[in-house]
């Protein structure tokens, strides 16, 4: 697979940070970062604000106040036109 596809399998696997795609995949970063910002632009993803559904996924969420613990944080998740890529293969 190219690097869309596997940083898309990622966040559909549930994968959101883009340091933890990275660290999977075994590349770096800035590579995600890109792809994070094409599949945005195609709208395969969307990114998720903090206080939102964010927290709905978050593994904290029994534990925190609701404020989130790194206020940065990106949190991004598929669209429905993702789901339309398998049934075209």
């Amino acid at each position: 697979m190219g690097t869309l596809e596997d940083v898309l399998a990622c966040i559909l696997g549930g994968k959101r940070d883009p340091l933890e795609i990275a660290d999977e995949l075994g590349i770096p970063p800035e590579k995600v970062r890109d792809a994070i910002g094409i599949l945005k632009s195609l709208g395969y993803i969307e990114e998720m604000e903090r206080g939102s559904e964010a927290c709905a996924i978050c593994p904290l969420r029994k534990i925190c106040a609701g404020s989130c613990v790194v206020p940065k944080v990106s949190s991004y998740r598929v669209t429905r036109k993702s789901f339309s890529l398998k049934r075209r293969r």
